[in-house]
């Protein structure tokens, strides 16, 4: 194609308008848009850009390279002197209005012969196309750019609004086509939102499967295809493509709103996925940077090896955290993680991943509540130190952590449907000299939420009652709560794991209503002899008589005292402190 016929199809059909000549015979062999990456522009290719000015020294440098002309997005009419100054290098030059999209100005060289053959296979035009998209994605991907910066470049490609997801669900960058303005239907990025669509979790949307090709984005012939997903929700279809082989490092999400895809679309999606495969990967290793600095500083806290306290908090504004007035620590840990390796068999970087998806799920929920939180891994745990903020006082801080955990744990449950996790809760610390003990208290409260009611519990320091009393004597000395134990409630248990009996179960409902026989009756749907002979039987077990006082108290810590050596029976039920 020459520089004449470039220009011919970009008037006609683009709307374009030329206003230097350059040499019309000159051969036009690719489009490329601008980049400062190494090696951009090669010979015969026409170069694209939006730059403000086209000055003395970008001319020379295009020209130098050998660039035939310029296609200028330009955001107002070029000057006289940028006109003469472009005329006076010999390079060509057309206006091109902001709102045509860059995939329909790639397109022009793949007109020059038919994009697909008669015979299904792909043309020359088409390779010349694919070739371009790969430099305008693939290079700019190399260079200082980003995972925003690469989803502009596609919006602009495919002419089309695009979504980049993360593997845990967040919406890391969004872009549509320039010069589109938003109208009454919502935008890809606030429709997923609003569904609560992802493609890192399953979702109940309706599926279009009705051929197995639907699977796949093909070109004629096969020569080349992209795996998505499409998903109808009302009257809006959209697709997905995982980005990355294995395990997807994200996901591109595209609206069909625009009409079905083009050979020239699939291309563009073909070496996207590329490019957004090493951007994201860039992004991980920054993040596994920062996790890894994170967890440095959450090991320093809680070994109290970090220093004067300035040096602490100066590390945590670094962080991102002003834990100058304080914070609650909240720790969430993963349920019988070692059962979990155990039952998937899972190798060191399966692991890694794991946990790393764990801490950006944290991460995301706390971000939609807390502007002043710091979060570090340690071993199978997450742990957070939330600040005060605005919005967000001292005072409310321990109930704004409980709703934290709750939105984790449906989460993970969407996220990770076969793993579950507990969360411990501290008090706010307004010291923070005190940091350590925050996090003591809230690992405390972890260890005694998992003794009592098991996997997918959520407990704080101040719910704990007595238990925390109880939980420090088993740590100190386990011997004595043995004793204790022994003294009280073991009778009992030996005798249900004998006979098949419920007088522990009748027990500890009896005292967890007030010690009223009638509310324990009707709970349990059983006579009011019924319970009393069973309390009676506790009474001659143990020497303890639960209408006094003082033994019912024995009685009372004999069972949470169960609880925490874990000799409750098999289905007990749960004893809250009084």
């Amino acid at each position: 194609m020459t520089l004449e016929e470039f220009f011919a199809t970009l008037v006609g059909e683009l709307k374009g308008r030329r206003v230097a000549q350059g040499d019309p015979a000159r051969t036009v062999r690719g489009i490329t848009l601008e980049d400062d990456t190494e090696g951009w522009l090669g010979t015969d290719e026409v170069v694209v850009t939006a730059r403000d000015t086209l000055d003395e020294g970008f001319l020379d440098d295009i020209l130098g390279r050998g660039a035939p002309a310029v296609v200028w997005r330009a955001k107002a009419e070029p000057t006289e002197e940028t006109v003469a100054r472009v005329e006076g290098k010999g390079v060509g030059l057309a206006i091109l209005p902001q709102g045509v999209p860059l995939r329909r100005v790639l397109s022009l060289v793949a007109q020059e012969s038919k994009a697909v053959s008669t015979d299904g296979s792909t043309g020359d035009g088409l390779l010349r196309y694919s070739h371009g998209a790969a430099r305008a994605l693939l290079e700019a991907s190399g260079g200082a750019s980003s995972v925003r910066g690469l989803t502009e470049r596609l919006a602009g490609l495919l002419g089309r609004p695009v979504v980049i997801e993360d593997p845990v669900g967040r919406l890391l960058a969004e872009a549509a086509p320039s010069g589109e303005t938003g109208g009454a239907t919502p935008s890809l990025h606030d429709f997923l939102e609003e569904q609560g669509l992802r493609a890192s979790r399953g979702s109940g949307v309706d599926e279009t499967r009705r051929e197995r090709r639907d699977r796949y984005a093909r070109l004629p012939g096969g020569f080349l295809s992209v795996p998505v997903e499409r998903w109808r929700v009302g009257d809006r279809e959209l697709f997905w493509t995982p980005v990355g082989s294995g395990a997807p490092a994200g996901y591109l999400w595209m609206d069909l709103d625009g009409g079905p895809l083009r050979p020239q679309d699939i291309v563009v999606l073909y070496w996207s996925v590329r490019a957004l495969e090493a951007e994201l990967g860039k992004e991980r290793v920054r993040l596994e940077t920062e996790l890894g600095v994170r967890g440095d500083f959450v090991d320093d806290v809680i070994s109290g090896h970090h220093g004067n306290l300035d040096l602490l908090l100066q590390r945590a504004l670094y962080l991102g955290a002003d834990l100058a007035n304080g914070a609650v620590a909240v720790v969430v840990d993963i349920d019988d993680f070692a059962g979990y390796l155990g039952r998937r068999r899972l190798k060191e970087p399966a692991i890694q991943e794991l946990k790393r998806r764990l801490a950006d799920a944290v991460r995301l929920q706390a971000r939609d509540l807390f502007s002043n939180f710091l979060i570090g891994p340690r071993s199978d745990n997450i742990i957070l130190f939330v600040g005060p903020s605005e919005g967000a006082p001292p005072a409310e801080l321990p109930d704004m952590a409980l709703d934290l955990a709750a939105r984790v744990q449906r989460y993970v449950k969407g996220l990770l449907p076969d793993l579950t996790v507990s969360v411990g809760i501290g008090r706010f610390k307004g010291d923070p000299s005190a940091l350590s003990d925050a996090y003591s208290e809230a690992e405390v409260a972890l260890e005694i939420g998992h003794r009592i009611q098991g996997p997918s519990s959520v407990s704080t320091f101040e719910q704990t009652g007595t238990y925390k009393l109880l939980f420090r004597v088993l740590q100190e000395e386990p011997e004595e709560l043995e004793t204790f134990y022994a003294e009280t409630l073991e009778p009992v248990v030996r005798y249900d794991t004998r006979y098949g009996t419920e007088l522990v179960h009748t027990l500890t409902t009896y005292l967890g209503n007030d010690a009223s026989t009638a509310r324990t009756a009707s709970e349990l749907f059983a006579h009011r002899h019924t319970i009393r002979y069973r309390l009676d039987r506790v009474r001659e077990l143990t020497r303890l008589d639960v209408d006094k006082s003082e033994d019912r108290e024995r009685l009372t810590l004999g069972i949470k005292s169960m609880q925490l050596l874990g000799r409750i029976p098999e289905k007990p039920s749960s004893f809250n402190d009084r």
